[in-house]
Parts: structure tokens; sequence; C-alpha cells
């Protein structure tokens, strides 16, 4: 829809102010201006085709990038998952070590325990089988 402004433009006096003249033709400005300014669209329509490649390549770019990102990051999750594995191995078998040393000193102590218990009961035996002894005499004595 026209504007005002237009609509009243197309009623301006033809002549030159001053005088009064005679009524002249309503200008067609939309007419004028589109003549006028077709060359200037027409010199723009090469950078048009050019901007509009350049979004194109860049959106392709984009793309490629995006791919190669993509790669990259599963690459290092492999990359990752598999040191993590690895580590996982390496913990456990380190905490193996650990544990299988912690019990060969518990093992060692318990012998040298039993040791040391067999050793008293060996200097204690003849003692507590004279007292075994002495009891069993003693029973037959009474009546």
């Amino acid at each position: 829809m026209a504007r005002l402004r237009e609509f009243a433009g197309r009623f301006r006096p033809a002549g030159v102010p001053g005088a009064a003249a005679p009524a002249g033709v309503p200008a067609d400005l939309r007419a004028g201006r589109e003549a006028e300014l077709e060359p200037v669209f027409a010199a723009l329509a090469e950078t048009v085709r050019t901007c509009s490649d350049l979004r194109e390549q860049a959106a392709e770019d984009a793309r490629a990038t995006g791919r190669r990102t993509r790669e990259q990051c599963e690459s290092i999750l492999a990359d990752a998952r598999s040191r993590a594995a690895a580590e996982r191995a390496g913990a456990l078998a380190s905490a193996r070590g650990r544990r299988l040393t912690e019990n060969q000193a518990l093992l060692d102590e318990a012998r040298r325990t039993a040791q040391e218990v067999r050793e008293r009961a060996r200097t204690r035996l003849p003692y507590l089988v004279e007292q075994v002894l002495d009891r069993i005499r003693g029973l037959g004595a009474r009546p």
C-alpha cells in the first residue's frame, strides 16, 4: 500500500515554484527511481553472487571442520579408554602385589609365633609331665 507521502507526491506541481502555472501531470517517482537504480543493482549482482558463493564455501568448511573435530574427539576418547583400561590393570596388579606382600608378612609372623609356642611347650613339657605323673601317683596312694 502506498504511503501518504508517496501518494501526495504524485500531485506536486510540475513547474517551478512561483507564479501560478497551469496544472501539470503527476510525477511518477517510482518509475524514475527504478530506472535510476537499475544499473546500481546490476553492478551489485556479481557481488551478491560472490557473497552467496562465500557463504556456501564457509558452510562447507564448517561441516568439514565439524567432521574433523568429531573424528579427533572419537580418537581421543578411544585412546583414553584404552589407557584407562591399562591403568586399571596396573593398579590392580600393584594392589595385588601389596596384598601378597602383606599376607606373606602375616604368614611369616604367624610361623614365628608358632615356633615360639613350640619352643615354650618343649621347655615346659617335662615339668608338666612330671606334675601329671605326681598327681596320678597321688591318686594311687589314696584309699
